[in-house]
């Protein structure tokens, strides 16, 4: 994480002993009030705060740092209006939605329409009730269930581990994204369906550092001669067998394809941006790699699943329900 953003959360990266979902989320506040109460509401409702300074604001924001949303405050310390900076906040990542904190009102109404736009709402320093409302609508409009964030955290590790040998992986807590950055210049995206789901996977990393753990003799490939290729094949091999392990453990999806829907799927290489046609928010995994016994720096590999065609996660509740009966009367044993 960068050094110029410190953590607002009483939470630590990497201190998830559960699999509740949590969502990274920036924040710009000077009163002291108002920062104990945001520490106090991110505890208890899975968010992971990082306090940044005005004036490295844009310069994370156009960074590879993943976010769900942005807090601020109408006025800064000297009483002076953040406006301004929420329009670059804004232009820089329209995609996140913009909390902002008024004194005496938690509406907008007062605004010009086209500045009442950039927020997604506003709320009052006290005012609890109408913070939860903000965070459920705009942030956590999507149930990932609990099993199954689980069993994609157990299975991803599984291969990770069997790939990247004696390499240390961590893994942070699973979180929300509403950004839709690339990290690094290297992606894998692979289709992901079942009964219950439809969407993709993402793997993001950068090239440099996969050819480090290459050489460093981590993978069953050759070292010596190691190129960008290697590195392909390495995201590739991840890819298909986390997709394997999905694929057996969640079935297929039987509907005639006639059907289905389609949506184009946008990407900008340049300003490291992919749409997949949704705005809804996407289940992200970051691996941190150690590779011990070397010079070789910790890798990041950044796992994001955007299920943008088809989401029912009641069916694959009622799938784990049905599963559950046949182990409680004995048909089933596990394993």
């Amino acid at each position: 994480m960068h050094s110029s953003i410190q953590a607002a959360a009483g939470m630590n990266e990497g201190e998830s002993a559960t699999p509740d979902v949590v969502s990274k989320v920036l924040v710009y506040e000077n009163d002291k009030t108002a920062v104990n109460l945001l520490k106090e509401f991110f505890d208890q409702n899975h968010l992971i705060g990082y306090r940044v300074n005005k004036d490295k604001v844009i310069r994370i924001l156009n960074s590879s740092v993943d976010l769900g949303a942005v807090f601020i405050a109408e006025k800064d310390a000297r009483g002076n209006s953040n406006i301004e900076l929420a329009l670059e906040i804004h232009k820089a990542r329209p995609e996140l939605p913009i909390f902002l904190r008024r004194e005496g009102t938690n509406v907008l109404d007062d605004y010009p329409e086209e500045l009442q736009k950039i927020f997604a709402g506003a709320y009052m320093r006290h005012d609890v009730a109408r913070l939860k409302e903000l965070v459920d609508m705009f942030l956590f409009t999507r149930h990932y269930p609990t099993e199954f964030v689980s069993a994609m955290k157990e299975m991803s590790l599984a291969v990770f581990n069997s790939i990247f040998k004696n390499a240390v992986v961590v893994m942070d807590p699973p979180y929300i994204v509403k950004d839709k950055i690339i990290y690094g210049e290297l992606f894998s995206l692979m289709p992901l369906e079942s009964p219950w789901c439809r969407g993709y996977m993402m793997l993001q990393t950068e090239e440099s550092n996969i050819l480090d753990v290459i050489k460093a003799k981590k993978t069953s490939l050759n070292p010596v001669e190691a190129n960008f290729r290697h590195v392909n094949a390495v995201l590739g091999e991840l890819s298909n067998m986390i997709w394997g392990r999905f694929k057996t453990e969640y079935g297929h999806n039987d509907n005639t394809v006639k059907h289905r829907v389609e949506v184009p799927i946008i990407i900008n290489h340049a300003r490291k941006y992919i749409s997949f046609g949704s705005d809804d928010p996407q289940l992200c995994f970051k691996y941190s790699l150690f590779v011990t016994g070397t010079k070789v720096i910790p890798i990041e590999i950044y796992q994001k699943f955007v299920f943008s065609l088809d989401w029912a996660p009641e069916k694959y509740s009622e799938g784990q329900k049905k599963v559950d009966a046949l182990v409680s009367n004995g048909e089933l044993e596990l394993f």
